[in-house]
């Protein structure tokens, strides 16, 4: 995986996050759900598709997978399979991802925290809870928060706008291509994590996973947090 180290100094007042693949172990359920889908229907998920897929809101998920499926009409169906099949896969638990708990503990220390996700917020706050991580975060956003998912800076915005905090003072930390150009919209400073191989991420610096100690040090804390108001 590469690894791309901060070219300049990260903004330090706030650490906005994305939840799947970054947070939480959640994308290879997705992964598997689209590639049966899929398979239903005579195709074969290849890894350029499957990218392409990775942090879409669901409605764009079935749009996507009824154009791949050619079968664009039915996009409301299929994505309906996919949320069945995820829905039973995570039925097992999710896990964190590598990492994130220290990243998390360390950070929250120092200055708040969010998420925000494409999800809906109440399976992002289920699934931070499960893995211990939800007390953490100041803010905790999902896609029916907003008028518009990621890719538009709807979610980034209204994240600083409710921390207090100019988008240009804040880091995300994403995992997928959606979610970076989400960001970058937004006016933050873009840290990309790897959690699907293959992936070409870009952005102001990138890591394999939340566990390089290279992304703590670049984030070390310059003073005790403030408490949101």
């Amino acid at each position: 995986m590469s690894r791309t180290p901060a070219t300049r100094v990260p903004p330090t007042d706030a650490v906005v996050l994305d939840c799947d693949g970054t947070l939480v172990d959640t994308q290879a359920h997705w992964d598997r759900a689209c590639a049966a889908v899929c398979a239903r229907h005579g195709v074969s998920l290849g890894d350029a598709d499957r990218l392409a897929l990775i942090g879409l809101h669901l409605t764009e998920l079935g749009r996507a997978l009824g154009r791949l499926l050619g079968r664009p009409a039915e996009h409301e169906a299929l994505a309906g399979q996919v949320r069945a099949l995820v829905a039973a896969s995570l039925d097992e638990g999710v896990t964190a991802m590598p990492g994130a708990a220290e990243f998390v503990a360390r950070l929250s220390a120092t200055r708040p925290l969010a998420v925000v996700s494409n999800s809906p917020r109440h399976a992002v706050v289920h699934h931070l809870e499960h893995v211990g991580l939800a007390a953490a975060f100041e803010l905790i956003l999902g896609s029916d928060d907003v008028g518009r998912p990621k890719p538009a800076p709807d979610l980034y915005r209204t994240a600083c706008e409710q921390l207090h905090v100019a988008p240009g003072r804040a880091v995300a930390v994403e995992d997928s291509a959606i979610g970076i150009r989400s960001a970058r919209a937004a006016g933050l400073y873009v840290v990309a994590v790897h959690s699907s191989p293959g992936a070409a991420l870009t952005g102001d610096a990138v890591y394999p996973t939340l566990a390089d100690p290279g992304l703590l040090r670049s984030l070390a804390p310059g003073r005790m947090r403030l408490p949101v108001s």
